[in-house]
């Protein structure tokens, strides 16, 4: 233990050697309560000390360091997410849904030469993933997974994570470590937030994992702070440490965790050990009982391969490695009523039923609704008015109604009956093969939908400008269509409660980033039925914008390859229609340059070649591999036919290998094709 501080000292009198010694010390009582659990002091001498290094920080300002316990503490409020580059990339796993898919990852692995392999078992935590990077020993970036090659700075708010060691506990720490763990919240924890909210009438949290990422996401650390949030380290991603003092520790991943990680100052969740297969199914169907007991929502187990020097033999794929895979639970279910079924009106016209429950509890998470997809789904549970239905949560996630409880149905209970008029503007809905669709251009609900699709990322991705704000200004007639979006003005944004100036200012400043777009992410944007991403690169490949492509006749259209009958007439109606050519002006009179895409073009290689890509690619994206036949003018195809050339084929290929056998058409490996780069 480091030499005690009195308490009873002054602040004034510290000097700053005084200073960095209480330090110390606190770092030692951290360590002991949450790494060793066992405290050496009480919770009021704690706080005494606490106060005490705050005196004396506010008396000389000059001395505060980054890993002061003090930093800990939230209120710092930041007004953007900077962006934060992950190196190495964070990658995510595979998912077995059951032991025979176990099975085979199991398989591969001795196939590729591990003829025992001992896995280590961890728990899968359904949190937030976050990077940690500590450089000389502090902590200097605390950043979101993001897209798994950038996230979001949110430092200010891991500050916040008690068990987030804002130095590690190491004397002449490496020069650069990066930890990566998810953060959680424990369920008795979530139980006393929520018990908070209700006391001061407050909207319940739905689930620990959607409020502990809310919280890491809040512009001021305090809210943080108040969501008693937990981290658990996984993997060390970076360890530069030329004393290589963990060098052996570092090949084994269960040593990394009872050993390595407490070093470091980190507390580590359970795990198993086990030489075979065999070991962990059971392991696996143990705590599929008792998960129930464990004091944090869990959705599955990962399993690693325990060696770690074989991790790079193994390597990964674009998404994930190959030593590793996550086991996910069986979906958690459980018996409600169905209080009613109300109709939701999507961006293209589609009513979808969604069922509204009795609140039911599945693993901690309350479920008051379901959708139930369309029609044909309500006729095949046999749905009746008042039923009690089986909902499960779907891969832990996403809430579904499996069945109806027929012997418990009241005896005049009546059949569920899709809607016939829009639930929105009362018009008649048309059928279109399952579905059924509301074709009034007018339709509130739907014009709602499709606005907030619009600004979307899916759409032409205007930062900043959530659906929530979309909705208000459309309800209070500010916008009636996506080209007025580009008109909106900094008065109009400012009259809505809780709107300031700066979101007001980067609102606009994200629709101005926008006024020079491709023909391919309007088309993408403007919801032309038939026409998603994939198909309106092809005609933004054919045509040079939307005038020409207005002329195109359905002859020219399906002559494309991948343009049939019916994505040729949906592009004809769309363009022929008065308020979509109004909406186009309209743009462009506001400001919008609608430009086409330059694709860098490397060779003539593949021209008048079709490919398409079937199963898992270990050496490009299936988008990269792609980009790599345009590059050299050739096509991508989704779909395969007597026109292909090759198919492509990855691990776990399916149909369309099949088919073009059938069709005759060569069929090569990703080796392969990359030999034709």
């Amino acid at each position: 233990m480091p030499k005690r501080i009195k308490s009873a000292r002054n602040a004034a009198d510290f000097s700053a050697g005084d200073y960095a010694q209480l330090i110390d010390e606190l770092y030692y009582h951290n360590r002991k309560y949450y790494l060793e659990d066992e405290p050496e002091i009480s919770d009021a001498e704690y706080d005494e000390k606490m106060r005490l290094l705050q005196q004396v920080e506010a008396l000389h300002p000059e001395w505060l360091r980054p890993d002061s316990p003090t930093q800990k503490v939230g209120g710092e409020v930041r007004e953007d997410f900077a962006e934060v580059k992950h190196d190495p990339p964070m990658m995510s796993l595979d998912n077995a849904m059951n032991l025979e898919e176990l099975r085979a990852f199991h398989d591969r692995l001795v196939k590729a030469g591990i003829k025992e392999p001992v896995y280590h078992v961890e728990p899968k935590f359904d949190g937030l993933a976050i990077d940690l990077v500590y450089e000389n020993g502090v902590l200097v970036v605390g950043s979101t997974r993001g897209n798994g090659e950038v996230g979001e700075d949110i430092t200010h708010n891991v500050k916040t994570v008690k068990n987030v060691p804002l130095r590690l506990m190491v004397d002449s720490p490496p020069a650069k470590v990066t930890i990566r763990g998810e953060v959680i919240i424990k369920l008795a924890d979530f139980q006393k937030i929520n018990e908070r909210q209700a006391k001061d009438g407050k909207k319940l949290f739905a689930n620990p994992r959607n409020t502990a990422a809310g919280a890491l996401r809040q512009q001021d650390s305090s809210q943080a702070k108040d969501k008693m949030l937990s981290f658990f380290p996984y993997t060390l991603a970076k360890f530069d440490d030329p004393k290589k003092r963990f060098a052996k520790e570092m090949r084994k991943q269960d040593s990394i965790w009872k050993s390595v990680f407490p070093e470091l100052g980190f507390r580590t969740s359970a795990y198993h050990l086990t030489a075979d297969f065999d070991g962990v199914a059971k392991y696996y169907e143990e705590m599929i009982v008792s998960r129930a007991n464990i004091e944090y929502d869990l959705d599955g187990l990962v399993i690693k391969l325990n060696d770690t020097t074989e991790w790079e033999n193994f390597g990964a794929t674009t998404k994930a490695p190959r030593w590793a895979i996550a086991l996910k639970f069986p979906a958690r279910s459980g018996v409600t009523k169905l209080e009613r079924v109300v109709y939701q009106v999507g961006r293209t016209g589609v009513v979808t039923p969604v069922a509204e429950l009795t609140p039911i509890n599945l693993g901690g998470v309350m479920v008051a609704r379901a959708s139930l997809h369309n029609a044909d789904e309500i006729e095949r549970l046999g749905l009746h008015e008042g039923d009690y239905v089986e909902v499960v949560r779907s891969g832990d996630v996403i809430p579904k109604v499996v069945a109806a409880v027929a012997d418990k149905r009241a005896k005049k209970a009546k059949p569920v009956a899709f809607v016939k008029k829009c639930p929105s503007c009362g018009r008649p809905l048309e059928r279109e093969d399952v579905f059924f669709r509301c074709v009034n251009a007018a339709c509130p609900e739907m014009n709602e939908a499709f606005l907030q699709f619009f600004v979307s990322k899916n759409g032409l991705d205007i930062e900043s400008l959530g659906a929530e704000w979309v909705a208000k200004l459309y309800q209070n007639k500010v916008i009636s269509d996506y080209a007025d979006l580009f008109a909106v003005t900094k008065a109009d944004l400012l009259q809505f409660e809780g709107m300031g100036e700066i979101l007001a200012a980067k609102i606009l400043q994200s629709i101005d980033a926008r006024r020079k777009i491709s023909f391919s992410k309007l088309l993408t944007a403007v919801g032309i039925p038939n026409v998603g991403e994939h198909v309106a690169s092809i005609l933004a490949d054919h045509f040079a914008g939307p005038e020409a492509l207005a002329e195109a006749t359905e002859t020219e259209l399906t002559a494309i390859h991948e343009i049939g009958p019916g994505t040729a007439a949906s592009v004809q109606q769309w363009f022929a229609d008065k308020v979509n050519k109004a909406r186009l002006k309209k743009l462009v009179k506001n400001g919008v340059e609608i430009v086409r895409e330059e694709r860098a073009k490397i060779s003539d290689a593949f021209v008048g070649k079709s490919f398409v890509f079937t199963g898992t690619l270990t050496q490009f994206t299936r988008d990269g591999a792609e980009a790599e036949v345009k590059a050299r003018g050739g096509r991508a195809s989704s779909s395969v036919s007597k026109k292909t050339d090759f198919v492509v084929v990855g691990a776990d290929a399916g149909s369309k290998a099949q088919k073009a056998k059938e069709l005759g058409v060569p069929i090569i490996s990703e080796a392969e094709f990359a030999a034709m780069l």
